[in-house]
């Protein structure tokens, strides 16, 4: 076997060393080239083959190589009597381009961003670091936030402000910051942080009139999480305030990369272990997440391997505490049977866990899970309160059952895509949007339920029967924009809000007992303050 062969299926895997024999039988006739571009430009990982084929990036990665041996065998040359100045080439696709200098001209554009899109740089100190311009469009004031529902990183509002930023050092590494920043996947790399993708010649003009000449200039090669830092490919599973936490044990902080030694540390989530001095921590003081709480007085850690997990096993005088994570060290079950109370923003950030169990939680904060899109099983038995954004855009599971749950905030399982079956017996105030524009529910228990907010299951597409024998007040929009209620059960409401059941086509039962105030509600056979029974049949 070639020798290049033998280290690229040593270090990226059989499939890998396959493929690059398949696509690179002419970087191959020249000895070491190959396995030299292989280990410069990506982490060595077995996981690199199934993300390029996965992605359906196997054209993109055969080009990027070849890309980048040609720019190692033969330097292209600036052709000095044609380019152009940033400033004219930007002006030219309707950009103005502006210099910071200071401090006080970075914060200059931080009235662009809403308050939780805002960039990391305007957090301060930035130009020690990096060379900082922004881009901004002509007609920027017309383009408009609320316009874009479903942004997109390289949409017209994400790409109307946009900073380019290089590293001070020598490799003067390219990042091109996007206007949404983290709504968006990786909103650091915008435009594939390729100049020439917003213009051509825009990286030659850099290079010419500001000196930024990029040691490894990104060839266009891009995927889903993964970063390029100086030429070379890191896969990420987070990236929280321009810090990456990467699989291998590596955390990149501002383009800085930071390898911890395994047998000292496990990097997971956005998580350290400590296993030397036995606890866990966040490296970015700026996060606050209170799943760290969890693990004062750590009495052993036990390391098990199961398959493609790692399982940790926490014992403290309480109980044991299990973590299983995968393969990139992300977490996929949490076991915890001490704790009582999720504090604000427990796992705010985690979009990975599959199972939850937590016998004895009595609280849930604000924010808990709310990134979280993957979580399938879940247990808490001994829930009562439920704050606001629980398990927001959920889009895996499809049954719950919360036995001791009274009061739910604001937010809670909106935008779920697959729950189809949710039981609250002991449900008694339920928050705005509660179940908003989810797709699939079809049984819902609330039997005890007294009190529903605003937009509460609108646009909801598959509920046939609702029963709410306790409720007495409902906010606006309730069941707005269903298709598919037939039968609905309210005997002891008293006040209806405004859209009440709005452009409902198929309601065949509505019963309405003690209605004493309807606003802009459905016509009803008898007066709106009707104390008797009211049926009213479409």
């Amino acid at each position: 076997m070639n020798e290049d062969l033998k280290v690229i299926k040593k270090k990226y895997g059989e499939n890998m060393m396959k493929l690059c024999r398949e696509y690179f039988p002419s970087l191959l006739e020249q000895e070491g080239l190959l396995s030299q571009l292989m280990l410069e430009h990506f982490v060595p990982s077995h996981e690199l083959y199934d993300d390029i084929v996965n992605n359906g990036l196997d054209t993109d990665f055969k080009n990027y190589m070849y890309d980048i041996a040609d720019m190692l065998i033969k330097e292209e040359k600036i052709n000095n009597s044609t380019v152009k100045t940033p400033k004219e080439l930007l002006d030219e696709v309707g950009y103005d381009l502006y210099e910071c200098h200071d401090e006080e001209e970075i914060q200059s554009f931080k009235k662009y961003y809403k308050d939780d899109e805002k960039l990391c740089t305007f957090r301060g100190n930035r130009l020690n670091r990096c060379h900082v311009f922004f881009a901004v469009k002509k007609n920027v004031n017309e383009i408009k936030r609320k316009d874009f529902d479903k942004p997109q990183r390289q949409d017209l509002y994400g790409t109307s402000v946009i900073s380019i930023q290089f590293t001070r050092d020598e490799a003067h590494t390219l990042s091109i910051k996007n206007r949404y920043n983290h709504t968006v996947s990786n909103p650091d790399s915008t435009f594939s942080n390729n100049l020439d993708n917003i213009i051509p010649g825009l990286t030659e003009s850099f290079e010419k009139y500001y000196g930024m000449v990029q040691k490894h200039k990104n060839q266009g090669f891009e995927m889903p999480n993964y970063v390029c830092v100086n030429g070379k490919y890191y896969k990420y599973n987070y990236e929280i305030n321009n810090i990456y936490y990467c699989t291998g044990n590596i955390i990149i902080d501002n383009f800085e990369i930071k390898e911890l030694a395994k047998e000292k540390y496990i990097v997971f989530d956005y998580f350290i272990l400590d296993l030397v001095n036995k606890k866990i921590s966040l490296y970015d003081e700026k996060v606050d997440d209170p799943f760290i709480n969890d693990f004062n007085n750590i009495d052993t850690i036990e390391i098990k391997r199961q398959d493609n997990e790692k399982i940790i096993i926490i014992k403290n005088s309480n109980d044991d505490i299990v973590i299983k994570l995968d393969n990139d060290n992300k977490i996929i079950c949490y076991n915890n049977n001490s704790i009582e109370e999720l504090g604000k923003q427990f796992l705010y950030y985690n979009n990975s866990i599959l199972e939850i169990y937590l016998p004895k939680v009595k609280t849930i904060g604000f924010a808990v899970l709310s990134f979280n899109r993957k979580l399938k099983k879940l247990s808490l038995p001994e829930a009562k309160t439920i704050d606001t954004f629980f398990l927001d855009s959920n889009e895996d599971m499809e049954e719950l059952y919360l036995p001791k749950v009274k009061t739910i905030g604001d937010c809670v399982f909106s935008y779920n895509k697959k729950l189809k079956k949710l039981s609250l017996p002991a449900a008694e105030t339920i928050g705005d949007s509660f179940l908003r524009s989810n797709q699939d529910i079809e049984e819902l228990y609330m039997p005890k339920v007294r009190t529903v907010g605003h937009c509460v299951l609108s646009s909801n597409m598959k509920l046939k029967k609702l029963s709410l024998p306790e409720v007495e007040t409902i906010g606006n929009c309730f069941l707005e924009d269903n298709e598919n209620i037939k039968e609905l059960f309210l005997p002891k409401v008293k006040t209806i809000g405004e859209s009440f059941l709005s452009s409902n086509k198929k309601l065949a039962d509505l019963l309405l007992s003690e209605v004493a105030t309807t606003d802009d509600g459905p016509s009803l056979n008898s007066s709106s303050n009707a104390k008797s029974k009211v049926l009213v049949k479409k």
